[in-house]
């Protein structure tokens, strides 16, 4: 039966994205509400940003749909609210909501990112007040055992950065959706397993709206759409909180597989490194980190004349190359080796892909100054 309503909810949320997604654009339309191209952006023509606009509302339908007729119609109570602790429950929501409203402001009026920093810390800051913080590293860099006080900021700072991280992200059609919808579905795959059918059926309604906005975003011309800010930071919180959720937990389902954990945070390898490699190259180089520039992973993949629907593709199998290489090496070696390792193969592919930068700009100066001449 939880099976069965683990299926419906992604079902239902798709539905409602592929009715409501075309009605915001057109809506976006009405209002002149538009996200317009720039020398930093990749579309050269104006596209309406309120796609995101629907993500939490028709996750919430989805998800309430689901429990209510779970309930109605007799589920096991105690195995439907499994692992799910009330307080962090209405915290998540809480939290997301504020995300959810500067993020819609944000997408009509604009707001400074000292706001947004501001607001991701307070909806952080209410999850460690719930009772969800990282009181546990699992050895990662070989500590166990954290207090509150270090627990706390670990968890506020985690919070903000993967939030961020998927924001900044957002860059290229297709990019933080797909990329949202492959964590999304190992999440989901991994709280079913342990029995979190709450948080499984989270997981799997965002799925749901997700690849409705994926169709929107990618093939579709008429109502094309990005997601905006009160997409990507509702995403990016709930993408935290769930990994966090996860991370937190004990693997009781398999206790050979010790550092399961890590897998779930692996799903976003590439956003979370992005975003550290681009504010470090931003600092070097006397810039403010908080100011956006052309130098994400996206944008350097099409400097070696990748077309944007190429790089969205590549960096989606770069995105199950870490999620598997984690998963098959958590059985075998500590979360601090994985994480090394996670880190030596980010290095190389942007080795890779500053080859081939360089061969492309050197072929590029050839064929100009033939060309020239």
């Amino acid at each position: 039966m939880i099976l069965l309503f683990l299926t419906l909810t992604p079902i239902i949320a798709f539905a409602l994205g592929m009715k409501l997604i075309p009605k915001i654009v057109e809506l976006s339309h009405e209002l002149h509400i538009f996200d317009l191209p720039d020398s930093r952006k990749i579309h050269k023509l104006p596209v309406p940003r309120l796609g995101g606009v629907v993500f939490l509302p028709i996750v919430i339908i989805a998800v309430a749909v689901a429990i209510v007729l779970m309930l109605r119609l007799d589920v096991d109570a105690a195995r439907l609210w499994k692992g799910t602790v009330v307080q962090t429950f209405v915290a998540y929501l809480g939290g997301v909501m504020m995300l959810y409203i500067v993020g819609l402001y944000d997408d009509l009026h604009g707001v400074g990112y000292r706001t947004k920093f501001l607001v991701q810390i307070a909806a952080a800051s209410i999850l460690c007040v719930s009772g969800l913080w990282i009181s546990n590293l699992q050895y990662v860099l070989f500590i166990n055992e954290l207090p509150f006080w270090i627990g706390m900021p670990l968890t506020v700072l985690f919070t903000v950065y993967v939030t961020n991280a998927m924001n900044l992200i957002d860059g290229i059609d297709g990019l933080a959706s797909g990329l949202s919808i492959i964590a999304l579905s190992v999440i989901a795959l991994l709280n079913t397993t342990t029995g979190d059918t709450v948080w499984a059926m989270l997981s799997l309604a965002y799925i749901g709206v997700l690849t409705s906005f994926f169709y929107y975003n990618v093939f579709a011309h008429k109502h094309k759409t990005f997601m905006g800010d009160a997409g990507s930071l509702t995403l990016g919180f709930t993408l935290s909180f769930l990994i966090l959720h996860y991370w937190q937990l004990e693997p009781v389902w398999n206790p050979h597989f010790h550092n399961v954990g890590i897998v779930a945070a692996s799903t976003l390898v590439i956003p979370m490194f992005d975003v550290v490699r681009v504010m470090m190259s931003r600092i070097r180089d006397g810039r403010n980190p908080f100011l956006p520039d052309k130098n994400h992973v996206h944008h350097k993949l099409m400097r070696t004349g990748l077309d944007p629907r190429t790089t969205m593709l590549t960096l989606l199998a770069l995105s199950l190359m870490f999620i598997a290489t984690n998963y098959f090496m958590a059985a075998y070696i500590s979360q601090t080796i994985m994480i090394f390792v996670d880190v030596v193969l980010f290095i190389l592919m942007h080795l890779v892909i500053n080859y081939y930068i360089r061969r492309k700009e050197k072929t590029d100066f050839i064929y100009k100054r033939e060309y020239e001449v």
